[in-house]
């Protein structure tokens, strides 16, 4: 039994495999070219500190200039007009221009050298993203029918049963405002009304995100107003209450006849 002639390890033959063999077999002719690599003492370029570097024989001095440290390595002396600029550059105020917002409206300063944003926040410029890539739409049109099947309370649909005895042309969930729905919309008074549970408020479960929701509400009620009609909005934080129900109903009654659009009970 042998020892590979690379590593030492016991071997039948001269190594224990093919990388062993290239690497010994590279170093020897790399000796035989390029001499062995040896200590050498040589003074930072920088600092003028004295270290040792591992260089081959044949290939030392192979740099004009040896650094002890990164930090002496990175260090550099810039000529007079360099530091005229760079003194420039700092000195120079920084120049704003207003803009206004594409998605939400409002006015805001930005650099010069960024005039190309459009939107005022991150959050501003996903939203913007979603409406003109069309996600929103699909997204909206997805959780208009997930709303049809699941989401739907007892107290929602006493509520839009009652519309629908009172006003003509009800639509429920309906995806007509550029793909999103309302939970109840009253076509003839322009009224498109979205009766949210709790979850629009509270969180719910450990995936439910109550930014997320409320986020593509503000999408929708931007959406619905877009669409020529009024967001009407009633909070149902509790169970089933018939009660609830009828306080709310009359209160949209109120509200449908304070409005210029008539009221024409279903004959």
């Amino acid at each position: 039994m042998n020892n590979c002639l690379y590593c030492g390890k016991p071997v039948p033959n001269k190594y224990c495999n093919t990388t062993c063999q290239n690497k010994h077999q590279g170093s020897i002719r790399s000796d035989k070219r390029y001499g062995v690599f040896k200590n050498f003492t040589v003074s930072c370029n920088k600092c003028g500190k004295e270290f040792e570097v591992n260089e081959r024989e044949m290939f030392f001095p192979e740099k004009e200039r040896y650094y002890c440290s990164r930090s002496c390595s990175n260090t550099r002396t810039h000529s007079k007009e360099t530091k005229e600029k760079i003194k420039l550059s700092l000195e120079k105020e920084p120049v704003y221009v207003e803009k206004i917002c594409e998605y939400c409206g409002k006015s805001y300063s930005v650099l010069k050298k960024r005039k190309k944003q459009k939107c005022c926040s991150k959050s501003c410029s996903a939203s913007h993203t979603n409406i003109t890539s069309g996600r929103s739409v699909k997204g909206g049109r997805r959780s208009a029918e997930v709303q049809k099947e699941t989401r739907r309370s007892k107290n929602e649909i006493e509520f839009s049963d009652l519309c629908k005895n009172m006003f003509k042309n009800v639509l429920t969930n309906e995806p007509i405002f550029n793909g999103w729905d309302a939970d109840v919309i009253l076509t003839e008074q322009k009224i498109a009304i979205l009766w949210n549970g709790k979850w629009h408020y509270e969180k719910i479960t450990k995936k439910h995100s109550v930014e997320q929701v409320q986020n593509r509400d503000k999408i929708k009620i931007k959406e619905i107003k877009e669409c020529g009609f009024i967001p009407y909005i009633i909070k149902d934080m509790g169970k089933h209450d018939p009660v609830f129900v009828q306080k709310e109903f009359l209160k949209l009654n109120e509200y449908a006849s304070s409005r210029s659009w008539p009221i024409s009970p279903v004959s």
